[in-house]
């Protein structure tokens, strides 16, 4: 049987991209996506259709987040199989108060509520338990992050070089905002007292921030690098806040320095990023620790490998082949709808 996808936005294409060249040609069916996406991922040569034609058919599909999810139930598709996008993290940890139920049962997080899809696909134990929990009659599989399989390695240049990165302000728990307002006057101070030091500082942010971080990032002397693949061909050490891709980088096997802040609760237990897994670098608390935690990590790089090793392991069940075996289990899946 033939299968689709189906993906909105950049981020989320380039988790399905892996896994769709892992499947059989012959599997193949149509690949729709805006064409800002196309455009963004024109050098991958991925053959693509317009997305706005996601309705004409009833071929099961593949989907990377839960806004296309929903868009693929409206538009009268059936069978949807949805991987995560990321490294799993979901916001169940407050479920007494009324702002902690929204979050345990939002649709965009594993275990949460209106998730319309008979598989799912995670890249480690923590997201597939939940949604397993609320969903005992869909299938669901550890595959792994097949992201991880494509992910570049440093590029050698002789500059050390510092990313930043943040998250999105989303005001869905206080974990989900992002931590740049808090870090930015500390952030700015340490790179102008750093601009005699050799040291190359680049900027990233989420795709639905970075527009507004970039010039802020070039008027204080940061390099702005809108592309994750880039900030890991450049980057020597990764201090991010709530996004997969600390996971990511750190998956490389460079360090990661995690920013905290005042508005995130530490008796407040998520899982993963909040707080099992935050070991995977430094954890900041305090703005005006940055610069320091950043010079230690890019000056003893292994000193928190063993708190990485660990906390990857919390997050990924497995650190390659995750591609092949999506595929495999999309394949298996697709033909058992028939």
């Amino acid at each position: 049987m033939k299968l689709d996808a189906y993906a909105r936005e950049t981020h989320h294409a380039e988790h399905i991209v892996p896994v769709w060249r892992a499947l059989p040609a012959s599997m193949r069916g149509s690949f729709f996506m805006p064409p800002s996406v196309a455009d963004e991922l024109a050098s991958l040569h991925i053959e693509h259709v317009e997305a706005r034609n996601i309705d004409k058919g009833d071929t099961p599909v593949l989907v990377s987040a839960s806004g296309a999810m929903q868009e693929a139930r409206r538009r009268g598709r059936k069978n949807i199989a949805i991987m995560e996008h990321g490294a799993g993290q979901s916001f169940g940890g407050d479920p007494i108060s009324f702002s902690g139920q929204v979050a345990l049962n939002n649709s965009s997080y594993a275990g949460g509520a209106n998730r319309f899809a008979s598989l799912f696909l995670h890249p480690g134990p923590h997201p597939a338990a939940r949604d397993a929990a609320r969903y005992p009659k869909a299938r669901v599989e550890v595959v792994g992050c097949p992201k991880l399989d494509v992910l570049p390695h440093r590029e050698p240049d002789g500059i050390p070089t510092i990313a930043f990165s943040f998250h999105w302000d989303t005001f869905l728990s206080p974990e989900t905002r992002s931590t740049f307002i808090y870090y930015r006057e500390q952030l700015a101070e340490y790179v102008r007292r750093s601009s005699k030091s050799g040291v190359r500082f680049i900027g990233h942010g989420h795709p639905r921030l970075y527009d507004r971080i970039a010039p802020w990032y070039e008027k204080h002397g940061i390099m702005p690098v809108k592309y994750f693949t880039d900030v890991c061909r450049m980057a020597d050490v990764y201090a991010c806040d709530g996004m997969s891709t600390l996971y990511e980088f750190a998956a490389t096997g460079r360090p990661v320095v995690v920013l905290n802040a005042p508005f995130y609760r530490e008796e407040v237990e998520h899982g993963l990023r909040f707080w099992s897994a935050a070991c995977v670098g430094e954890n900041v608390w305090e703005s005006y620790d940055l610069g320091a935690a950043c010079n230690r990590a890019l000056a003893s790089p292994d000193e928190t490998l063993k708190k990485r090793e660990y906390a990857l392991d919390l997050v990924y069940a497995y650190r390659s082949g995750a591609a092949e075996r999506a595929a495999a289990v999309l394949e298996s899946w697709a033909d058992g709808l028939g």
